[in-house]
């Protein structure tokens, strides 16, 4: 008896011995999982991806070891899924089908193409998908244009349908600058006339067809230089635009973030009825809450080009991971949405008759769905 009330005294006493070292070493995990990388891959898309192979049917083989008559449920061409290569691929990002997960983490520049795509337009393949590019290093610097430099809806609505702005302001059309043909595509910078004038356009479009437009025309150059940012920060700056535009109560439905692709003109034109057309592309963030909303309200609008439009449309894109954004703001509304309208070559014929086909677009969109709820509650 005298003995064992002397282990467990000895035992309480290593216990709290070593209760510090314990309490340091949770303190130092939950630091490590609270971190802004952490949390990425522990959100839930990255959780969703990572469990993305382990089927239902999974579960039922794993019941069947204890109840055999399970097994009679699954399907005859199922094959047993494989944990030790299911846990190597999730531990080292490496797909062993996908060449491109292994080139892409040793090949400078390589990530670009780590996109999905998925819905591809005419000629679209993982060679050709369309790309962001950052303005010249000293662009943001020496560059302040005459756009506005605030947050505010321009021009004031009593209500809205469509809220427009643009994260990338200073991105171009080589032919709206004078340009046309030249060779060097990072030209296709301008504070002052940039993709605010296919804002412009759009929102003429579908006033036309009775939608109340509210664009935004910040000129995120300045933005980003008053805050002494960098390209990187474009949508952290520009989030505060869209949050303001989300919580303003107006009956917006749709919320487009218009870029343009620094693809070339043998990509991004289309000749439909013997009229060129700017080819168009919807991007959508994978990182975020609201994707596969974001991801149904894009192959809705893109099935309506495919169907109306035949080759207009790039296809609809997914971009997450190291090298890409992965949110686009889009987790602030499920109705947002990222379109790419033309490249650089593209001139303005070309880019006004896609932004009717836009505004037709959305004008049908509307039409299937006017019994439909304005978007839910933002979040912060």
């Amino acid at each position: 008896m005298i003995n064992k009330l002397s282990k467990n005294k000895f035992n309480l006493k290593r216990f709290l011995m070593y209760l510090p070292i314990r309490i340091l070493i949770i303190f130092i995990l939950i630091s490590l999982l609270t971190t802004e990388h952490a949390q990425v891959y522990l959100s839930f898309p990255q959780v969703k991806q990572a469990l993305s192979p382990i089927k239902s049917e999974v579960f039922l083989d794993w019941m069947s070891q204890e109840s055999p008559y399970i097994k009679t449920v699954l399907p005859k061409n199922y094959e047993p899924i494989n944990l030790s290569k299911l846990s190597f691929e999730r531990l080292t990002h490496i797909e062993l089908n996908d060449p491109r997960s292994l080139l892409g983490n040793e090949l400078p520049g390589f990530s670009i193409y780590d996109t999905n795509i998925f819905v591809a337009g005419e000629g679209t393949n993982f060679s050709n998908v369309p790309q962001e590019s950052p303005p010249p290093p000293d662009y943001i610097t020496k560059n302040s244009g005459k756009g506005s430099n605030t947050n505010s809806d321009q021009p004031k609505e009593k209500n809205g349908q469509v809220f427009i702005y643009s994260t990338h302001s200073w991105e171009s059309y080589l032919p709206l600058l004078g340009l046309t043909g030249d060779p060097n595509a990072d030209k296709a910078t301008s504070p002052n006339t940039n993709v605010h004038n296919v804002d412009g356009w759009l929102q003429d479009d579908l006033k036309k067809k009775g939608i109340k437009t509210v664009i935004n025309t910040t000129n995120m150059g300045n933005v980003l230089k008053e805050k002494g940012w960098g390209y990187p920060q474009a949508y952290q700056a520009s989030r505060p635009i869209l949050q303001q535009a989300v919580k303003s109560g107006k009956d917006y439905k749709i919320f487009i973030d218009v870029h343009r692709d620094s693809s070339r003109g043998n990509l991004t034109t289309a000749t439909i009825n013997n009229k060129k057309y700017a080819r168009m592309t919807f991007v959508i963030g994978e990182e975020n809450p609201n994707y596969e909303k974001n991801l149904e309200l894009a192959k809705t609008l893109n099935q309506y080009l495919v169907k109306n439009y035949p080759g207009l449309s790039r296809g609809v894109f997914g971009k997450k991971g190291a090298g890409n954004n992965g949110v686009y703001n889009q987790d602030l509304s499920p109705h947002a949405i990222l379109i790419e309208i033309g490249g650089v070559d593209n001139n303005e014929q070309e880019l006004k008759r896609t932004v009717q086909a836009l505004a037709n677009m959305i004008n049908d969109y509307f039409k299937k769905n006017n019994d439909k709820q304005p978007v839910s509650k933002p979040k912060n």
